[in-house]
């Protein structure tokens, strides 16, 4: 059976290939965007677009209406707010059609890491989502293989190494949205709380350093330590380079949690390693 998802934050980094894998099985799919133009521009014609601001209830009512599930894969800043919008339209005409919700957390999201904000975030989120009785399932994927081009630039790179760089089972935003589009045809990972890992596991700058030697080996790659990264983003205003430094930073204090194992059985493993994914971005770099 056809349904009619909302996803939420469509364009970004995870957005991108659930939409791309609910259309491959011919669900509809509509999109609320502050940019139509940049909505047509990634998906041409295949999508449905609302132009609207997904923190307005207004706009949020407009773009619900008629679905039957929504899918929110949202920044840190608008997500908390989006997910108060989607319970309190669930019992109102806009939402009555709304059979499920999948909702984007994180491996290390827990109740000892609330003192970081995007942390404190998640867990507020998730626990509104369980209140509102709603069928939801909530992913808590860990680093995904797509992020590693940020760290470069055409002419440098920056790997930011933390005191203790712990393993993270990197996994490619495809076959994440191959599971996130199984999870809305499949009532059995409704109610669950999935721990997203790929195949095997390996530190941040280890990965930065295969994708430079292997994509960008003309950039020069420099190595900064978590303080450097974070004064060099205080004098420059770099705010790309604060959040990233913040992230590592974070990660220096915590690690990646969860076992994959139901989320595999259900809705079948990540299965392309880094290095695979890595030959698939030299055409594309």
């Amino acid at each position: 059976m056809k349904i009619r998802v909302l996803v939420l934050g469509a364009t970004g980094t995870l957005g991108r290939p659930v939409v791309r894998s609910l259309l491959d099985r011919g669900h509809p799919v509509r999109i609320l965007t502050r940019s139509a133009e940049k909505a047509r521009a990634v998906f041409g014609e295949a999508v449905e677009v609302v132009e609207g601001d997904l923190t307005n209830h207004d706009h949020m009512s407009r773009a619900i209406a008629g679905c039957e599930a929504v899918h929110v894969s949202l920044p840190t800043e608008s997500e908390l707010i989006a997910v108060e919008h989607i319970l309190g339209l669930s019992d109102t005409a806009p939402g009555k059609d709304l059979r499920g919700i999948s909702y984007i957390s994180g491996t290390s999201v827990r109740e000892e890491n609330r003192w970081f904000d995007l942390i404190d975030v998640k867990m507020k989120a998730e626990r509104r989502l369980r209140e509102s009785g709603i069928p939801h399932t909530v992913f808590c994927p860990t680093w995904v293989m797509e992020v590693l081009p940020n760290f470069f630039r055409p002419d440098r790179a920056v790997a930011i190494l933390g005191k203790n760089p712990p393993e993270f089972h990197f996994f490619a935003a495809a076959d994440f949205g191959r599971m996130v589009a199984n999870s809305l045809e499949d009532d059995r990972a409704l109610g669950r709380r999935l721990f997203i890992h790929g195949p095997e596991a390996i530190t941040l700058p280890e990965a930065i350093r295969r994708y430079h030697r292997s994509v960008h080996p003309e950039v020069t790659l420099r190595n900064l330590r978590v303080w450097q990264a974070r004064l060099i983003a205080r004098l420059t205003r770099k705010r790309e380079l604060a959040a990233a430094a913040s992230l590592i930073g974070y990660f220096d204090k915590t690690e990646e949690h969860g076992d994959p194992s139901e989320a595999n059985a259900l809705l079948g493993a990540p299965s392309t390693t880094l290095n695979e994914w890595i030959q698939t971005q030299k055409g594309d770099s």
